[in-house]
């Protein structure tokens, strides 16, 4: 499976600007810090004030008002703050004095890693990485995607765009969806999918094909959105692999859209999936010239996999097409919100649910009301059965290796092979339960420490708390008989 990188932005707004002085001040003229790029206004957004978009060289994306964005806009390393002031109460139409610029920059911009601090502007830390300060404040989106590595490069990853381009002009697309929907009316409704079915069964060899040819169809997938965002003016990222949920996922790195209007960000989105119907096809010419019945029910599980991708509800492509369409980027950062203005109703709302416009609300609050109930399920369900779930993975995954054991004994080469790759898909999500598991802990254990910060009753009720737990847990596994049999 796959998923496109969506490396979560950091909201921020001014609040309360000073009219006299303030400590901290930056004395000197400000400078950017390396790799800053200022991305403009975040365009066809579902807020009623469009937030303007900074990128760190880190690649965290930062959402900031226009007031603080024509500030960072208007620093070049040359102006003093009497200037820039100057300068943005210009653009901004309202005065603003050197004193409120110095706020501005020393409060917001500055530990933000916008603005490069004063005694290191000019003498940059080479061990450190431009924008790579540990000390930086960087998002932490919920069920993002963890533990990744490269596969192409960002240069690798543009030539790959680059090549793959002219697959997006109107005549190729109109080309590529009436021939797939003609494949799969004859492969689905007239030849079926018995035959392939059959070839697996026979010789179980072929497993190893459809799983080569499906990794082959999610890698080609992310050349989409890579292809997609080139096309649409934009620079894609790296393509890699990292874990999602409890599988290895593809991820492609198209943070550069977030400068593109509504239509180049969702063709980024779909680059994806229509990469997916050109590789049926291909499938569908190499079925052609060998009559493998076998590429044909790989066509089927590349539908299977188109619709998977579909789905709304975690950041798979569809959340990231619903996120586009309504102009509300991390819909997962709005969860907490709205559930907050539900149950306080009458009480000021956060800045996030009462700057949206109403249609973008009213679906956004539509998709809360639809993925608390399902993850809170599908979480639950996990975290119950977490031992029973492990231990039957244990079980087949020891049966597959006593089998390819015997297989190599018996010198079946290609049968150690399937055998092995039978082990790692089933290993797979044990570990990733564990690791999913694990984060949510974490999480958890850092909601309660920020709540009970300085105060002792509460880090002694919340150490209560997660003590009772953890208790509850395993006295419910060990009653299921999670510890036994294995």
């Amino acid at each position: 499976m796959s998923a496109v990188a969506e490396p979560a932005s950091t909201n921020l707004t001014e609040s309360g600007l000073p009219s006299d002085s303030a400590s901290g001040f930056v004395r000197r003229a400000p400078k950017l810090t390396e790799g800053v790029e200022l991305l403009g206004e975040f365009r066809d957004s579902g807020d009623s004030q469009p937030p303007s978009l900074v990128r760190r060289a880190d690649g965290q994306v930062i959402q900031m008002s226009r007031l603080l964005y024509l500030v960072a806009s208007r620093i070049d390393g040359s102006r003093d703050a009497a200037v820039i002031a100057d300068l943005v109460s210009d653009d901004l139409g309202r005065s603003l004095n050197a004193e409120q610029v110095q706020y501005l920059i020393s409060a917001k911009l500055l530990p933000l890693g916008v603005v490069a601090a004063p005694d290191t502007r000019d003498t940059p830390d080479p061990s450190v990485a431009p924008g790579g300060d540990p000390g930086l404040p960087k998002a932490n989106p919920l069920l993002a995607l963890r533990a990744r590595g490269t596969l192409l490069p960002e240069p690798a990853a543009n030539a790959v765009g680059a090549f793959f381009r002219p697959l997006f002009r109107w005549p190729v697309i109109v080309a590529v969806v009436v021939i797939v929907a003609a494949t799969d009316y004859w492969v689905f409704t007239t030849h079926g999918l018995a035959a392939g079915l059959q070839q697996v069964l026979r010789d179980p060899v072929n497993v190893i094909v459809v799983f080569a040819l499906s990794v082959a169809s999610a890698m080609f997938h992310e050349c989409g959105h890579a292809a997609g965002c080139h096309y649409s003016g934009a620079r894609p990222g790296r393509i890699g692999v990292g874990i999602y949920l409890v599988w290895p996922s593809f991820f492609t790195n198209v943070t550069d859209s977030y400068r593109l209007n509504r239509a180049g960000r969702l063709r980024t989105d779909l680059g994806g999936l229509y990469f997916n119907l050109i590789f049926v096809l291909a499938l569908a010419g190499l079925y052609v010239a060998t009559s493998s019945e076998i590429l044909l029910l790989v066509i089927a599980i590349t539908h299977l996999e188109m619709l998977e991708q579909l789905l709304p509800f975690v950041r798979f492509d569809g959340y990231f097409i619903l996120s586009d369409l309504i102009g509300v980027p991390d819909l997962f950062a709005r969860v907490a919100p709205i559930l907050k203005s539900s149950l306080t109703r009458g009480s000021r709302q956060d800045p996030r649910i009462a700057g949206m416009r109403r249609t973008a609300r009213i679906v956004v609050t539509g998709w809360v009301l639809c993925v608390i109930p399902l993850l809170t399920f599908t979480m639950g369900y996990l975290l119950l059965r977490l031992p029973e779930i492990n231990r039957a993975l244990w079980r087949s995954s020891t049966m597959q290796a006593h089998l390819m054991v015997t297989a190599a004994a018996s010198r079946h080469y290609a049968l150690v092979v399937v055998n092995l790759v039978s082990i790692v898909l089933v290993a797979l999500p044990g570990v990733g339960s564990l690791y999913v598991v694990t984060g949510l802990a974490r999480r958890a254990g850092m909601i309660g420490l920020r709540w009970s910060a300085g105060c002792p009753a509460r880090r002694l009720i919340a150490a209560a708390m997660a003590v009772a737990c953890v208790a509850s847990l395993a006295l419910l596994w060990a009653a299921q008989g999670g510890f036994r049999r294995w």
